[in-house]
């Protein structure tokens, strides 16, 4: 009996050590040094003697990329599967389910670099005696997350613009991301949201700085990337992503785009000394990273001139922004519009005069992480108004007879500008008036003497200009400007000028050469003044112009104009505008003399005598005289309705002898005498 029991115990492991060779398992090393070399992407089978086992595998990638260890799964039996490296670092770990109804494979993945890894398999539960079925994937990239990456100097290197997976291991996992900028640029951050997942991402420099953040969205619903921007200068940046909530062993997709650009907020910018400089007429981007960031942009003009701040609006968001200097004095501010149908730029306008500038740009409602847009447009000009000039002590000081723009910036603010009167006068104030605008502005002294003042008409169909007219006398005065209503932020413009007094005609002589340049005598005016000479009275051509260099000038214009007219003529004093024109008549140029060839003389006997004169011209008047300077009159025709003339005379003498001829063109001075001579009567 004893016998057939031990018999039966030996056939029993006999058929179980047969059973176990017809499996075709693989034969496991149980060290690393002794491990089996296998293959990826094949499906390897083995056994654990015991619970006791661990068999190691080998295997080889000659190219990065990412490696998934799969382990079959089974009721009542649970493998730890683990992936390293030949130094033991584990790079991940699991446990397969033995839960009744189990199916399919437990796997987790890594990315690696090319090198030889090992893959180490053990019991966790019940596995002695029952077979075990595992593969090593591998998907060649170099887009995977490479382990070890959980610290600055271990950091993966990364290109800019791609798409890298990665996992983390553990719940408290750090991957780190390594990048260079070669140019300044915007850079935005891409995590993919995963329903039920939260990962935390963000960028960071070596100090540990960090730019931006975000935190995925894990609701049921969610789809597409969580985002966060921010605009860098050249050199070298990490991204960090860690577990906030279920994170860990499951992959997580992400991306560092880049967008090379002078023009995007570079942090940290968060005060003036960090303020970033700016070109003047660039569109420039940037996002608030939090609640109490703060962006400053510096900019410098070099000469004076007008400066217009804008930002462009969107619905449900309100930025703050002003621009300011050194000290902290605020030239002008914004708010934007953030209605549901919001759109476009709001803009403020300042004239500042040169130095160095200050944009910021703070968070009002709801302007976190999201991107803003600004500019600031500079014309270079001297003819703007020059914060702050909100007293006398300050005002702006202008020249007569120039347009300047202004804005007053709010309800208290006040602008005086200066200008000096260079001789007694009446001086003129224009401002264009504008619908729903209306502005108070008086001219007075330094005592505060008021002179006149004036308010602009805002009603719809308003045109034209608000004028006054005050006499003043040689000094210096100023022009004061507020609002009156709805005047805030509006750009105003005005002119003060006073205009110079015409000449006198009896001031200006017209010469009218033939044969040479004309010549115009001007007297009474002042070295400096500017003559300008017209052919109409208003509009026209303008036919001459010369800056005067005495008390009188002679200016010479090539043709005013053969026949009798009139010029017009103006002066400029300087810081004064134009006088009004002046006519004054001229005469025309002399006729050209007639050939005696032109002229046929008939001395009749008993009947008058004819003097024909051909080849004129239709309003022609011939004359005919007994001398060649002074005599008499003979005779003179009306004017040619034609080509000629014949002129009946009683009588020019029986015997030969000479008559003198003229003709005058309209227009034009009579001609010089020419002698003719004719027979006697037969």
């Amino acid at each position: 009996m004893i016998a057939t029991k031990t018999m039966k115990s030996f056939l029993f492991a006999l058929l179980a050590c047969c059973a176990f060779l017809m499996w075709g398992t693989e034969k496991a090393a149980a060290s690393i040094s002794d491990a089996k070399a296998i293959n990826v992407n094949q499906t390897y089978k083995g056994v654990l003697k015991d619970y006791y086992q661990q068999d190691f595998y080998k295997f080889t990638i000659n190219a990065a990329g990412n490696i998934t260890l799969s382990i079959k799964q089974k009721y009542n039996s649970a493998w730890d599967g683990q992936i390293l490296n030949s130094s033991g670092q584990v790079f991940e770990s699991f446990t397969t389910d033995d839960s009744e109804m189990i199916s399919g494979d437990a796997s987790r993945s890594v990315g690696l670099p090319a090198g030889t890894y090992y893959i180490k398999i053990e019991d966790y539960s019940g596995t002695a005696g029952v077979n075990y079925e595992f593969k090593v994937q591998f998907t060649q990239s170099n887009y995977y997350e490479k382990e070890f990456n959980d610290s600055l100097t271990a950091a993966n290197a990364i290109e800019l613009n791609k798409y890298y997976t990665g996992m983390l291991r553990r719940w408290d996992d750090n991957d780190f991301y390594k990048f260079t900028l070669t140019k300044p640029g915007n850079i935005k951050l891409l995590i993919k949201n995963q329903p039920g997942i939260e990962w935390y991402g963000h960028i960071q420099d070596t100090k540990g700085n960090i730019y931006n953040y975000i935190y995925t969205d894990d609701s049921e619903m969610v789809s597409g990337y969580e985002t966060a921007e921010v605009g860098l200068p050249a050199g070298t940046y990490y991204v960090k992503i860690e577990n906030y909530s279920d994170g860990f062993e499951t992959p997580y997709q992400m991306k560092v785009q880049y967008t090379a650009t002078d023009y995007y907020e570079k942090e940290f910018n968060n005060s003036i000394t960090a303020a970033n400089g700016l070109t003047l007429n660039k569109i420039y981007k940037g996002n608030l990273q939090n609640s109490d960031d703060k962006d400053f942009f510096k900019f410098t003009l070099t000469k004076p001139g007008n400066v217009a701040l804008s930002i462009k609006q969107s619905p449900g968001t309100i930025w703050y922004v002003h621009i300011q200097d050194t000290k902290g004095n605020i030239y002008t501010k914004i708010y934007t519009d953030d209605s549901e149908m919001i759109e476009g730029n709001v803009a403020r306008e300042v004239g500042l005069p040169k130095g160095t500038y200050y944009v910021l740009i703070s968070n009002y409602s709801y302007g976190i992480d999201k991107t803003y847009e600004f500019q600031v447009k500079y014309t270079s000009s001297n003819y703007y108004e020059q914060e702050f000039n909100n007293n006398l002590t300050n005002a702006t000081a202008v020249n007569l007879n120039q347009t300047y723009k202004g804005n007053l910036q709010d309800y208290n603010d006040i602008d005086f500008y200066k200008f000096s009167v260079p001789k007694d006068g009446l001086v003129n104030l224009q401002i264009p008036q504008k619908a729903g605008m209306e502005l108070y502005a008086h001219i007075q002294n330094s005592s505060g003497k008021v002179y006149k003042d004036l308010y602009t008409n805002g009603s719809e169909a308003v045109k034209g200009n608000a004028a006054l007219q005050v006499s003043l006398k040689k000094g210096t005065y100023y022009l004061q400007i507020k609002n009156y209503y709805g005047s805030i932020d509006i750009p105003y413009s005005f002119k003060l000028y006073m205009q110079t007094p015409g000449l006198a005609s009896s001031k200006i002589t017209v010469t009218n050469h033939k044969g040479k340049k004309d010549s115009i005598r001007i007297s009474g005016i002042k070295k400096g003044d500017v003559i300008k000479v017209y052919n109409a009275s208003t509009k026209g051509k303008l036919i001459a112009q010369k800056t005067s260099t005495g008390s009188a000038d002679i200016i010479s214009v090539n043709q005013i104009g053969e026949k009798a007219g009139k010029i017009y003529v103006t002066v400029t004093s300087p810081s004064m505008t134009e006088s009004k024109r002046t006519a004054v008549s001229f005469t025309g140029e002399q006729t050209n003399a007639v050939k005696s060839s032109q002229v046929k003389i008939t001395n009749n006997k008993s009947k008058k005598d004819v003097i024909t004169v051909s080849k004129l011209k239709k309003g022609d008047v011939v004359k005919v005289y007994n001398a060649s300077k002074g005599g008499k009159l003979l005779a003179k025709s009306g004017k040619v309705t034609k080509t000629s003339a014949a002129i009946s005379i009683s009588q020019l003498g029986k015997k030969a002898g000479s008559v003198y001829i003229t003709v005058q063109s309209e227009g034009m001075k009579e001609s010089a005498r020419v002698k003719v001579s004719y027979k006697g009567e037969k």
